[in-house]
């Protein structure tokens, strides 16, 4: 008979066998660690995209706001001009025109100021929009306004500054009143030379469509000469008779001629 003794199971303690399971949690734990790179490498591009498309966006909403503030300080620039333009008059004999003219990209007005002596001194401004490759800009030029300037030939304009310059182009338009009451008409041009409009609207447009993006519609802040509404019987700095009708300030009523060029 075989003793209990041999009936106990016999337990192989080989280093044979150990090395193999240690091979096996071995391996075990090198596909976990693999399989926890590749999810952490999937999770860091992920990442990184998600912050890559945050960077973008946040460049475009820098250059949308830059551009916005361009737009911004260069309408008003322009508008403090034109909001104090000046009545001033061409030296000569004979019918005397405001220093204002216009076109849809180049408007020429005066300004009156103080020096640095203040004393004041008028002087004439020039507001020039071109297209450039990347949209448009706007530059102003400055030059002293003397009695004895006939024309803007005999002006001699200083260095132009930048005013703006961004992917709209800047154009203007004139606002004219046809009559006492009357509906307002919009020009393109501005040539009457003995009234000037009663606003200037600046239009940021695309270059590729000309449509317009937006725009502002700037009231001239000038008064009529009290006497220029008595003719002959108080001081206007008009030099003609004052009498025919379709003459006067801004407000009166418009020549045929110009009201029907450019109307719109």
């Amino acid at each position: 008979m075989m003793s209990r003794a041999g009936l106990r199971p016999r337990h192989d303690k080989s280093p044979r066998n150990g090395l193999a399971a240690e091979s096996r949690t071995a391996g075990f734990l090198l596909t976990e660690a693999l399989s926890t790179m590749a999810i952490g490498a999937v999770i860091l591009v992920g990442v990184g995209s998600l912050l890559g498309l945050m960077s973008r966006q946040a460049d475009l909403t820098a250059q949308q706001t830059d551009r916005v503030d361009a737009a911004t300080r260069g309408l008003a620039a322009m508008s403090r001009d034109l909001e104090t333009v000046a009545r001033a008059r061409w030296a000569g004999p004979g019918p005397r025109g405001f220093v204002f003219t216009g076109s849809p990209n180049r408007v020429l007005l005066a300004l009156d100021r103080l020096d640095a002596d203040r004393l004041g001194q008028t002087a004439a401004v020039l507001l020039q929009s071109s297209e450039t490759r990347d949209g448009g800009s706007v530059f102003r030029a400055e030059a002293p306004l003397s009695p004895l300037d006939r024309d803007a030939s005999t002006l001699d304009f200083g260095p132009a500054r930048s005013l703006y310059a961004g992917p709209a182009r800047v154009r203007f338009a004139y606002v004219g009143a046809v009559s006492a009451g009357g509906p307002e008409l919009v020009l393109d041009d501005w040539p009457i030379s003995d009234a000037m409009p009663v606003a200037v609207r600046i239009a940021f447009t695309d270059p590729a469509s000309g449509s317009t993006l937006s725009s502002l519609r700037v009231p001239l802040r000038i008064e009529a000469e009290p006497g220029c509404a008595v003719p002959r019987k108080a001081f206007c700095s008009r030099v003609d008779d004052q009498a025919g009708e379709g003459q006067g300030e801004a407000g009166a009523p418009l020549p045929d001629a110009t009201a029907a060029r450019g109307a719109r």
